[in-house]
């Protein structure tokens, strides 16, 4: 997958920024800062790390397994 294509996955997976709890836990099981996360969801970091996306996509897709 493209680069621009693995954010936009994270992206359609985020809850919206005002859904504290859900992003709180996220962040958790991803390994990610909570406010990382938040600029994330509220599109302040256009380009994060790839450590972070990374972490973020193997979040979602234990996730969604399940």
């Amino acid at each position: 997958m493209p680069p621009d294509n693995l954010l936009k996955y994270v992206l359609a997976r985020l809850p919206t920024p005002d859904q504290r709890e859900r992003l709180e836990a996220i962040a958790k099981g991803a390994g990610v800062p909570y406010h990382t996360l938040l600029k994330i969801a509220k599109g302040e970091t256009e380009d994060p790390r790839v450590s972070t996306i990374e972490s973020l996509i193997q979040y979602f897709r234990e996730h969604e397994a399940a």
